[in-house]
């Protein structure tokens, strides 16, 4: 049996997925990742403790015998974008990886937005993506500023599935989908030389390794690599690309149009589109590359999605049973009576479809007759808003394809499909992401004659929601509110962070 291998390796967990022809997992192997928070804004990951539960995952799925190794055509690697992955000449890490929900490099963004709004134009023009905490050029300059002796004993910086894809194969690239995030010319796919030079980091352009496309082959399992894991050596490795772009791949979403939304810890909202229909630089906009040559993605993707679920389920709910959380969801009107929830629970704030360092999420409207179930189901509502907020740009025809942790509620997938008043489609299998590179490496070694036929016969859905239009009508109302009061609340964000530096400078007796 022919087969692929995809790699996933997640904020939340890291995965390894053994695909047949017609798409179908044959085996899974997962571990959670260990995310390291300072307490604060700093989000950070030990690389070395990222590759070892790689390690684990492909060598449980070599052992379980689901396939010889010998069957399996080539890899792909997919995995969470940005950040800051450094290694020294020897291939070692030099600290740990700061990741892409890392909110530590307020005062750069604020430097190139506020001080020098024209070096913040540059880059939104540039990139197609404005200046985010954790794009990998804005984390350099913060390198170059806190901690250059640090960032000197570098020689490459990498994306977090260059670095796996590096144990593997011995072989430093990137690819498109990943540098396209902040340090590649939207125009030409050359490296961003005029604003590095803006930004003052120029003297670390050669640590930015030559981007490849995703179907690239970029290096072969190494004979040690091999010996431990049971992967036949020489087995072909391909760039793979940013977890979003392959997730879209996974999905089906190959056409121009096609819209597609990842509820996971990020809530990403993508609409594939052509590069003439992209405007670089335009306000809230943010482009990146599709796996796809000639596709691009416009891509929103919140840094607050399930992590307010978790939240809930914490601190709220008196149950983690999600039946019954659905449930309970499912009691309570549309509107909550009017309460509406803004789910900015992420302590770098909000990137998508606005960026505000200091957003925070809040519950509006509760009064004396608020119940527990109603403010349950505002928070699946306000994240369904968000994403709402996101797709904006969205064609009135469009079918929304659904993925990620959150798509496993049907009462959630339906209230998508109420909030977008558009079609929702779930998809077979749970590692679209994974699935994403394995079809991407499926075409390039001749598992499928192309992108469409890989599509027709890997990608099948189990579920389809048609929108309950008279629901949308009372949410087109809602999402008013929810607009205006998310606006009303930019000052207030800013007053609550000033404040609470004020607080903490009291020293109490």
């Amino acid at each position: 049996m022919e087969c692929i291998l995809g790699i996933d390796v997640g904020t939340s967990n890291v995965k390894a997925v053994l695909f047949d022809g017609n798409g179908t997992e044959v085996q899974v192997a997962s571990r959670e990742s260990e995310t390291i928070n300072d307490g604060g804004n700093w989000e950070e990951q030990d690389m070395l403790l990222v590759w070892d539960k790689v390690k684990s995952c492909i060598k449980e799925l070599i052992d379980s015998g689901a396939v010889k190794s010998e069957e399996i055509k080539g890899i792909g690697v997919t995995g969470q974008g940005e950040g800051c992955w450094l290694i020294d000449e020897e291939g070692n890490p030099v600290q740990n990886a700061i990741l892409w929900c890392d909110g530590r490099a307020v005062a750069e963004v604020k430097r190139i937005t506020e001080e020098y709004p024209e070096i913040g134009k540059l880059y939104h023009k540039t990139t197609g993506t404005p200046p985010l905490l954790g794009n990998q050029m804005i984390l350099i300059r913060w390198m170059k500023t806190n901690r250059k002796e640090v960032l000197d004993k570098a020689s490459r910086i990498m994306f977090c599935k260059d670095w796996v894809r590096y144990k593997m194969t011995g072989v430093i690239a990137t690819e498109i989908t990943d540098s396209f995030t902040s340090l590649l010319d939207a125009q030409t796919g050359n490296v961003a030389d005029e604003l590095m030079k803006a930004m003052d980091i120029y003297e670390y352009r050669d640590y930015i390794p030559a981007s490849v496309s995703s179907d690239s082959v970029v290096g072969t399992i190494s004979e040690e690599f091999a010996a431990w894991s049971g992967l036949a050596a020489g087995t072909p490795v391909i760039a793979g690309a940013l977890d979003t772009s392959a997730t879209a791949v996974g999905l089906g979403a190959i056409h121009e149009k096609d819209a597609c939304v990842i509820l996971g810890t990020t809530c990403a909202s993508e609409i594939v589109m052509k590069k003439t229909d992209c405007k670089f630089g335009a306000e809230n906009s943010r482009y990146e590359k599709h796996p796809i040559e000639d596709l691009y993605v416009e891509l929103q993707p919140t840094l607050n999605g399930t992590p307010n679920i978790d939240w809930m389920l914490e601190n709220m709910a008196q149950t983690k049973d999600f039946n019954e959380i659905d449930r309970i969801v499912e009691s309570v009107p549309v509107g909550c009576g009017g309460v509406v929830y803004h789910p900015y629970i992420s302590v770098a704030g909000e990137r998508a479809p606005f960026y505000h360092p200091y957003a925070r999420a809040s519950f509006f409207g509760i009064s004396q007759v608020t119940t527990r179930n109603q403010l349950i189901r505002a928070v699946y509502e306000g994240i369904s808003l968000s994403i709402r907020d996101c797709l904006q740009n969205i064609d009135k025809d469009a079918t929304i394809y659904l993925a990620g942790g959150g798509a496993k509620s049907p009462v959630w997938a339906q209230m998508i499909a109420d909030v977008m008043g558009r079609r929702v489609m779930i998809p077979q299998g749970k590692e679209l992401g994974a699935k994403g590179v394995a079809i991407i490496a499926g075409v390039k070694f001749g598992l499928y004659g192309s992108y469409e036929e890989a599509v027709k016969k890997a990608c099948t859905f189990r579920q389809t929601y048609e929108p309950n239009l008279q629901r949308t009508k009372k949410y087109d109302l809602l999402y008013e509110l929810f607009r205006q009061v998310r606006l009303h609340n930019q000052q207030i964000w800013d007053y609550r962070h000033q404040m609470n530096k004020k607080i903490q400078a009291i020293k109490e007796d």
